[in-house]
């Protein structure tokens, strides 16, 4: 019977799409979007864009929906109980906006974001990428600090690609050693890929090869320190030859001239918006798990330049905007500031809509928002953070071995070779390519098996649960805190009256097993598991 009965229970919560409006109260968006004023031409280009599609406007996340969804994308981690519940309860008008700002001024902001860039550029110590530890901490630590104080990201890019010095004492100079090819044509690749978000299909063989020259004569240099390498414009005098993306051919002497500052000046501070376009592209991902492109991780040549790549242009690969686009990389070169860049969208009606309608038509055009599964390592977190229970990780290979702190949270790993089979099965990336692609968030049996049968979520579970039980003597509040700690959300009638009905089925003497089996039906819920 009381399997019967915790079948039913869990019908309840999966049976509707976990975007059904039984769960939250979804409401529309005011008509003068021009309201919001942090996000005034953003939505009024939505608006228009919407209704040129003969689209609905979206309906309004419920508060519930927003604050986790902030939390995650922003911060990687759940709400606290504590700050679902007094933002549900917040009254002000202004509360959204304000909550973004927090979030994105949080510690936590920092770590999830050298996440993703570590993802991009390819930080693991391990093969094929061969960072070694003493670099890939130095070169994580870094990054980190730098989004952390939201250095402008072209003065960041354009260290990276020009700086020489020590692997160890100039962490971004492991940029240019972060490549399973160092071979001048693999450079080059490396380089369009994560700046420019291009492949080198988008070029003519020709014009690929003509751009590689650039980067011929990075050298490498070891030292006595272990693993420790300088990176460094080859001393030797010659003349290249060479060709930028644009197709605008340079001849330079190297003695006197650094080739690949050639390439920094071109694409950071010359008259060309590939580096926007690839930066507002990546943040629109990491909000959306799409870009305003389809296909992220191939960028075609912008449009003023079809007359030369007619032959590379990929007619399915067009933004789904290009106002929205163009907008994005006016607002990126005015600030070069990856906060605000977060901060325009996470105000906008986009980011803000329902996920209630998946309908691909209204996902194409962004006026439903994209339901997908949390990260390997967002996810992994956001179970331990509830519980109180986390993974250990460790590396022997290579050494030195290394052991990570207790209660590391997985969005803090700086090395990507440092892995467990949970985060593996959760589809965490290798950084092998730096691309989108490379993140699997596709759910699978597996997945299922571990949060339905593991024998170690299920003691941190029973452990979550006693603490719960020894702090509040009502079940009303244990039932509330729960909800707020997994779902960042209270309850709703139907299931609190579900919860009771299943309480019934147990004897007195056992009733404390309806708390384990509340929270093992949360964690196995699409509520929990999805960014919706």
């Amino acid at each position: 019977m009381n399997k019967i009965c915790l079948i039913l229970f869990l019908l309840a919560l999966n049976v509707l799409p976990l975007w059904a409006s039984n769960y939250e109260d979804h409401t529309p968006f005011d008509r003068d979007l021009s309201a919001n004023q942090r996000a005034r031409q953003i939505n009024l280009i939505l608006q228009e864009h919407w209704r040129d599609c003969n689209l609905d406007m979206p309906l309004r996340a419920s508060d519930a929906v927003f604050i986790r969804r902030v939390t995650l994308t922003a911060c990687g981690r759940l709400p606290t109980a504590s700050e679902a519940r007094d933002f549900i309860r917040d009254d002000s008008p202004d509360k959204r906006a304000r909550f973004i700002d927090r979030m994105l001024d949080s510690p936590e902001y920092a770590q999830m974001q050298a996440m993703r860039f570590a993802d991009m550029l390819r930080i693991k110590s391990e093969f094929p990428i061969n960072l070694w530890p003493n670099a890939v901490y130095a070169y994580h630590r870094k990054v980190q600090d730098d989004l952390a104080n939201d250095r402008n990201l072209v003065e960041m890019f354009y260290e990276m690609l020009t700086v020489s010095g020590s692997n160890f004492r100039t962490p971004y100079a492991n940029f240019f050693r972060a490549s399973a090819d160092r071979s001048p044509e693999g450079l080059a690749q490396m380089v369009l890929l994560t700046t420019m978000n291009m492949r080198k299909e988008a070029l003519t063989e020709a014009d690929f090869k003509a751009f590689a020259v650039l980067f011929s004569n990075i050298k490498y240099k070891s030292t006595y320190e272990w693993k420790e390498e300088i990176v460094y414009n080859g001393f030797e005098p010659q003349e290249l030859h060479a060709r930028l993306p644009d197709g605008t051919d340079v001849t330079l002497n190297t003695a006197q001239t650094d080739p690949r500052k050639v390439f920094a000046d071109w694409l950071l501070k010359g008259d060309n918006d590939f580096f926007a376009r690839a930066m507002t592209n990546k943040v629109w991902y990491w909000c959306f798990g799409r870009g305003i492109y389809p296909h992220a991780d191939a960028l075609p040549y912008p449009p003023d330049t079809w007359d030369r790549f007619w032959g590379c242009y990929d007619k399915n690969n067009v933004p789904f905007s290009e106002e929205l686009q163009a907008y994005l990389i006016e607002e990126f070169n005015r600030t070069g500031s990856l906060k605000h860049l977060y901060r325009v969208i996470m105000n906008s009606a986009a980011f803000q809509a329902s996920s209630l309608d998946q309908d691909e038509k209204r996902l194409a055009r962004f006026a439903s928002y994209p339901v997908r599964r949390l990260e390997s390592e967002v996810l992994i977190d956001a179970l331990a953070s509830v519980t109180g229970g986390y993974d250990s990780y460790s590396s022997v290979i290579p050494e030195p071995f290394t052991f990570l702190p207790r209660r590391t949270k997985a969005i803090t790993i700086a090395d990507g070779s440092i892995s467990t089979g949970v985060l593996d099965n959760f589809g965490r990336p290798p950084r092998d390519s730096g691309q989108f692609s490379e993140r699997n968030t596709a759910s699978t049996d597996s997945q299922s098996l571990y949060l339905q049968n593991s024998t170690a979520l299920y003691r941190r579970i029973n452990s979550y649960c006693g603490n719960i039980q020894r702090r509040y003597r009502d079940d009303d509040q244990r039932l509330e805190q729960i909800y707020l700690d997994i779902l960042s959300r209270y309850p709703t009638t139907a299931e609190r009256q579900a919860f009771l009905r299943y309480k019934q089925t147990f004897a007195p003497k056992k009733q404390y097993m309806v708390w384990s089996d509340t929270v093992w039906v949360l964690f196995n819920s699409k509520e929990f598991i999805f960014y919706h």
